[in-house]
């Protein structure tokens, strides 16, 4: 069995793979996010896309507000590498979307920004970390504002036994990934990924990486969100999206 990869490396082992296994997630997320940012007002401030991977929450803020400047925040590499890479073919993109190479807490956000997405983002900061987080997009967010966050399924912690959860094709060779979940304490869990790479049935190579996430659902994410004025507005109970505004000042 290979040895996984944890932290920064996990996510140089799983660039390579990510967006050919994210093929059928985008399918199902994309025409709900667009449904749940259709009311963001553009003229209010930028987007800004936490943890935006390898750039496909990025594009589908992008194709959903083609009117919209777009903050994307990623701090691994290799992941930036393929969301630079996107922006390098598409000159259009690269005009209104800024790429910062930081950790969401260590970045500096525009001021009164239209709405902020977090897609598969909240169950990496643990428990301790979080308030800061609903604090920093509360502050960051322009009255009325809108704010979309992915639950991490499973939302809570249990053991999710090991399955194929996509295959996909590119050429002579299919992909296949796996995963696992499994309790470390109470509050978390660590995935494990595996993506391998085949020709006919031979294995040309596999990955493994590890993931350590604090699961959280619906009800514990609005309880935080509303201690910093954050109000659940929408949930998708198929894809896990809710939809936070915040509140209007009293005039």
């Amino acid at each position: 069995m290979s040895e996984a990869v944890t932290g920064v490396d996990a996510y140089a082992a799983a660039a390579e793979f990510y967006d050919l296994m994210a093929t059928p997630y985008v399918a199902q997320v994309e025409p709900v996010l667009a449904t749940l940012l259709a009311e963001v007002d553009t003229v209010a401030g930028p987007v800004v896309d936490i943890g935006a991977g390898t750039g496909l929450s990025t594009i589908m803020v992008a194709d959903a507000l083609p009117d919209a400047e777009i903050v994307a925040v990623e701090p691994a590499s290799a992941m930036r590498a393929v969301l630079l890479s996107r922006l390098a073919a598409r000159k259009d993109l690269r005009e209104r979307i800024t790429v910062l190479p930081t950790g969401f807490l260590d970045t500096d956000l525009p001021r009164r920004c239209a709405a902020v997405v977090a897609l598969g983002v909240i169950g990496h900061f643990d428990p301790t970390a979080r308030p800061r987080v609903w604090s920093t997009i509360a502050g960051a967010l322009a009255p009325g504002g809108d704010a979309v966050v992915e639950i991490q399924r499973p939302g809570r912690v249990v053991t999710v036994p090991e399955r194929r959860y996509t295959r996909a094709r590119a050429g002579a060779l299919h992909y296949e990934g796996w995963s696992r979940a499994d309790p470390v304490d109470a509050e978390s869990l660590v995935w494990r990924m595996t993506y391998r790479t085949y020709h006919d049935d031979r294995l040309l190579q596999q990955a493994v990486t590890e993931h350590r996430v604090w699961p959280a659902d619906a009800e514990r994410l609005a309880a935080e969100a509303d201690t910093v004025g954050l109000r659940l507005v929408s949930t998708d109970a198929d894809t896990g999206l809710l939809r936070f505004t915040k509140e209007r000042l009293a005039r």
